[in-house]
């Protein structure tokens, strides 16, 4: 059964195990931006440094983030500060995934603005602990929706190394499509998916009226 986050604005039904309700706030504490069987995914908040930093700090996480470089303590209470900001002025930034079983910060999903391109952008990242297990699929598909949908982005990009093919069957699951290889200023190459509300599969996605 669909249990919607909130009354005051509508949600989104991906399926019949998925939850997409915009945000929700709780105890004034922390926003929820949706929820899959396994997961709740929120927007980070201060007290989520120590965590962040846990998993971005290992260099096997981050080998496909940015330049790969491990986020020092300091950069990830940057990040948390800058994330919080992008929800307060464009609705969307990266958001804390939290297991379900335990309440343990296990990653991160979201949308954030990429100023190489000029378009959004959908990023994420798990602990080595949960790598394996489906998360990203589980979370990237609905946090696509959350953006197109609750958003009203017109377009969603990914931007993945051509040797991180675990990545790349997560955008194609997702509903993205292959649009085009660029070389990065150091020479590398990064294949470009692209999602927008046309390409999206609006089969299953319906909006749902949830005001009294």
């Amino acid at each position: 059964m669909i249990k919607l986050l909130i009354k005051q604005q509508p949600a989104i039904d991906i399926s019949s195990d998925t939850v997409l309700g915009g945000i929700e706030e709780l105890g004034g504490r922390w926003l929820i931006l949706f929820e899959t069987p396994r997961l709740v995914v929120r927007q980070l908040r201060h007290s989520d440094a120590d965590a962040l930093f846990a998993v971005y700090s290992d260099p096997l996480v981050v080998r496909w983030v940015g330049d790969g470089t491990p986020l020092t303590h300091e950069l990830c209470v940057k990040w948390i500060k800058i994330s919080l900001r992008n929800y307060q002025t464009k609705g969307f930034g990266a958001s804390a995934v939290v297991a379900k079983s335990n309440s343990q910060f296990i990653g991160c999903c979201g949308i954030i603005y990429d100023p190489q391109r000029n378009e959004p952008e959908i990023i994420y990242g798990f602990g080595k602990r949960w790598w394996g297990q489906g998360f990203a699929s589980e979370v990237v598909r609905p946090m696509l929706a959350y953006g197109l949908k609750q958003c009203g982005l017109k377009r969603i990009l990914a931007t993945i190394a051509p040797e991180n093919l675990a990545s790349v069957r997560v955008a194609i699951k997702a509903g993205m499509v292959f649009e085009r290889e660029e070389i990065e200023a150091d020479g590398s190459p990064t294949l470009i998916y692209s999602i927008d509300p046309n390409t999206i599969k609006n089969n299953d996605i319906k909006i749902i009226d949830a005001s009294p």
